[in-house]
């Protein structure tokens, strides 16, 4: 389904803008690369996820661009980048975060904050997926294809790590594991 890697996409001529995922302008192909450089180089199409066009299609209007599937793609691009460390993250950026809130994150467990990310992305999907209902069947369709594609690409992945003897390959399919981990938080 889905073709292509980040070295085809700079080969490319025909791809000239790609939506910046913060600001939503389009950038010049050769500056989205330097900044995002750390994530694009592992869209190799080792999974599904490890694929350019999982997160973007060219845009319909401007056949030079590049865009955002959707919002889901674009928040599990920017989750990736939050990882990474190659942007801050969304409360940063948004309102900055105070000394003791800052404090408040570090302490708190990774349990914790995953049951919270949980809760808040289940009461955001149930307001999102119960709206108009022509609207609602095709989001839901897109939703479980995209959750089977996290799953497909998460059992791709246990295999190799089960499979892979070399340590420095072992490092990062487990560091692609915990992305899908992710998304599949993300998709519950």
């Amino acid at each position: 389904m889905y073709k292509l890697t980040w070295n085809k996409v700079l080969k490319d001529n025909t791809i000239d803008l790609i939506e910046h995922p913060l600001n939503g302008c389009l950038i010049p192909k050769e500056q989205f690369s330097i900044e995002f450089e750390q994530l694009l180089i592992e869209f190799d199409g080792t999974t599904a996820s490890d694929y350019f066009d999982f997160y973007f299609n060219r845009c319909p209007m401007n056949k030079i661009s590049y865009k955002f599937r959707d919002d889901d793609t674009k928040e599990d691009f920017i989750d990736a980048c939050i990882e990474l460390n190659i942007i801050p993250s969304m409360k940063e950026i948004l309102q900055g975060e105070m000394k003791e809130e800052q404090e408040i994150r570090k302490t708190k467990s990774s349990e914790d904050l995953t049951n919270d990310f949980k809760r808040l992305k289940s009461k955001e999907m149930s307001q999102k997926y119960h709206s108009e209902n022509s609207v609602k069947k095709h989001k839901e369709k897109e939703y479980k294809s995209k959750a089977h594609q996290i799953q497909t690409t998460y059992h791709s992945l246990i295999d190799k790590l089960e499979k892979c003897n070399d340590e420095q390959s072992r490092i990062k399919i487990e560091e692609k594991l915990t992305r899908v981990i992710k998304l599949m938080d993300h998709t519950i």
